[in-house]
């Protein structure tokens, strides 16, 4: 069968499950009492329906009205058919579906309030939601300004838990940073440093808390430079992403076209970086499995390292288990992993012993970037080829070198 073949094969089935349970333009919506089921998963205070109207037909809309019996705010619901697409392609299919806009009549009851309170609470240049920071010393100042918006939400505590509150905050706050107020007012370049939420449950100190330390995260990823900012915020902050690799001097570009279980040539260049992991306390590394098929390209890291070092690489695969081994001067090592929709099981052994690997998935952390690759720490990266480590975090490197 040939390639053509099973990829018009691939999108028919997809557009089959996509279609699952479609009807056509007149087909029927769903009624008044799963409608209310709906609503009752969303308002969470007592309501009455006042009535219902098709606003729409072929495809159908009927919108529901509703009012809360304590303090008689009103929104509405719909049922409706919206149309099925494919490949950005429209079909004569839709699908059923009920929305709610419940929670956006809450935020309408603070919104405007809030964003005025944040307006004038804070000393910091604004713009369209934007709060723009300068210098460390600002942070106090944009605190204040979210929690003098909290005040205006709480009252919603009388209708809805503080969960809710939490969950649903009445607007987002954009912080950013930028070098100097004339940067400010050019407007060109910034940096993001965070959302924060309005939800009428902040703490001051933990608020304060949250942004300074991702504010001095930003300084020792070298993207914020502030020499104000206090040491206690700066201590044990490490640099989030080394961006480059180096063996025994000679920097690791993942570039290598010339790999014989790869039917296109492309590199495995997406994966030439080290990011440091909080839980592991260590810089990690994406390491690849030998997996590899005949139609598609997939990441062989190891054999890049073991070309380096002058070593020898092969690879085979027996169904849904890949078998690759490498030699490096007189070591061996020799690796058998299966692959059924995920990583399901690594064995590796360095000259007949058992290397164990504590290894993170894609699942785990997205910087592993595919499901067929894992992360290693570097302690365990250095274990497949023999070697020793030194990080540069100034110099945003990472440095491998023979033992």
């Amino acid at each position: 069968m040939n390639r053509k073949r099973i990829t018009a094969l691939m999108a028919a089935a997809l557009l089959a499950v996509s279609l699952a349970g479609c009807v056509g333009v007149d087909g029927e919506i769903y009624g008044e009492k799963e409608v209310l089921e709906y609503v009752d998963g969303v308002c969470t205070e007592p309501y009455e329906l006042l009535g219902s109207e098709l606003i729409q037909q072929k495809p159908n809309n009927r919108e529901y009205r509703f009012r809360t019996t304590g303090r008689g705010l009103e929104f509405t619901a719909n049922s409706y058919l919206s149309q099925v697409t494919f490949d950005a392609t429209e079909t004569p299919f839709y699908k059923r579906g009920i929305s709610c806009n419940y929670l956006e009549a809450v935020r309408a009851l603070y919104y405007e309030e809030a964003s005025a309170k944040i307006a004038a609470s804070s000393r910091c240049r604004q713009d369209n939601g934007w709060l723009y920071l300068t210098g460390f010393s600002q942070i106090g100042q944009v605190v204040d300004a979210v929690l003098a918006a909290d005040e205006v939400y709480r009252p919603e505590l009388e209708y809805n838990d503080a969960a809710f509150l939490r969950e649903n905050p009445v607007l987002s706050v954009h912080l950013v940073y930028y070098p100097s107020e004339e940067a400010a007012q050019q407007n060109t370049t910034w940096v993001n440093i965070t959302n924060l939420p309005v939800n009428g449950q902040n703490d001051r100190d933990a608020l304060y808390d949250e942004v300074a330390n991702i504010y001095a995260q930003l300084c020792a990823d070298q993207k914020i430079e502030d020499p104000q900012v206090p040491q206690e915020y700066l201590v044990d902050k490490h640099r989030s992403l080394l961006d480059s690799i180096e063996l025994n001097g000679e920097e690791m570009r993942y570039d290598d076209p010339e790999n014989p279980y790869n039917a296109y040539g492309l590199t495995t260049d997406h994966y030439c970086y080290s990011w440091y992991s909080e839980e592991r306390d260590s810089y990690l590394l994406v390491s690849d499995l030998g997996f590899y098929s005949d139609d598609s390209s997939m990441p062989l890291i190891i054999r890049e390292y073991v070309r380096a070092l002058g070593g020898q690489y092969s690879l085979r695969a027996e169904g849904d288990r890949f078998f690759s081994s490498w030699t490096i001067g007189q070591n061996r090592w020799e690796m058998e992993m299966v692959y059924q929709d995920g990583i399901r099981s690594v064995e590796l052994t360095r000259n007949g012993r058992a290397l164990p690997l504590d290894y993170i998935t894609v699942d785990e952390d997205y910087n592993v970037g595919a499901s067929f690759c894992i992360g290693l720490t570097a302690e365990e990266f250095c274990s497949l080829f023999d070697l020793r480590y030194e990080v540069d975090e100034a110099g945003g490197r990472i440095c491998f070198f023979s033992k």
